[in-house]
């Protein structure tokens, strides 16, 4: 078991998603930065689906009841085992009764704790992602305990020497969305010269940004949306779709941003400042 000593800032239990049940209205969900999750589990050779804690901006105090070994990658989040130092990107033996203390982020806002045989929580609809509404807890709590499997051999001792992406990069790789050629030639350009900035209205279900589109677009007949998906709100507001929005939509989809932006994008939080880089597939 894991103790919550601390639940810090906002902390959740994220997988690589819920599949298949968007005809019922359930997002996708799971971990927001997709890269940095895959590798806190390839570094200890687990499951690609194995649950790990996602920690946002400031991270929890945990007490470990059982030994594991763990890793931690993503947004740097200092972190004191025992109250020494610990590294990222490397695996990290754990003894029982050891408490991992997390700090705030210093560049990128999550960051990932994955454990030896990953988190055993609850699973709905075949994920054990968090989701308000739809599993007991949408983030942990003071004082949850969380299991997990106590394995005996360790993890083959892999590391990665340096960050894998650069989350200060202002440039998000965007393709054009079903009504982007609804646009006039000044929002087009616009959207491919200016430089925007993510208002505090930011979370796991959307990113809205503080400059607007000056083009008013007809709303549409409500349609399917996905992760990464830019729309346009009457307004001129921007808003960018994350892993636990909705799955459809009523607003114009003017842009659709590749697997590698949404989760650099996933790195960003209030007044950084983004800039689309806009491909057309035609």
């Amino acid at each position: 078991m894991i103790e919550i000593q601390n639940a810090g800032w906002y902390t959740t239990i994220q997988d690589l998603g819920r599949f298949g049940h968007q005809s019922l209205g359930v997002p996708v969900s799971g971990a927001m930065d997709l890269i940095a999750f895959n590798w806190a589990n390839r570094l200890l050779n687990n499951d690609p689906n194995a649950a790990c804690l996602e920690m946002t901006i400031k991270g929890p105090s945990l007490k470990f009841h059982q030994a594991t070994h763990i890793a931690i990658t993503g947004a740097l989040m200092p972190a004191l085992l025992n109250f020494n130092p610990v590294k990222m990107y490397e695996p990290i033996q754990i003894n029982k009764g050891d408490i991992l203390q997390f700090s705030t982020t210093k560049g990128g806002c999550r960051t990932y704790l994955a454990l030896l045989g990953g988190l055993q929580t609850e699973t709905v609809l075949g994920s054990k992602s968090q989701y308000k509404g739809l599993t007991r807890q949408h983030h942990i709590d003071k004082k949850s305990l969380i299991p997990f499997q106590e394995i005996p051999f360790p993890p083959k001792r892999a590391k990665i020497k340096k960050q894998l992406i650069n989350y200060g990069d202002l440039k998000l790789e965007a393709f054009e969305g079903p009504e982007y050629h609804l646009l006039d030639t000044a929002s087009k350009n616009t959207l491919k010269k200016k430089k925007f900035s993510i208002s505090q209205n930011n979370n796991r279900m959307g990113y809205r940004l503080n400059e607007k589109i000056m083009q008013q677009l007809p709303q549409i007949w409500t349609a399917p949306t996905l992760p990464g998906i830019v729309q346009l709100t009457p307004d001129g507001t921007l808003i960018i779709l994350m892993r636990d929005a909705q799955v459809t939509g009523g607003y114009p989809r003017i842009l659709q941003l590749s697997d590698d932006a949404l989760n650099l994008l996933a790195q960003k939080s209030t007044r950084d400042r983004i800039k689309f880089e806009i491909t057309s597939l035609q």
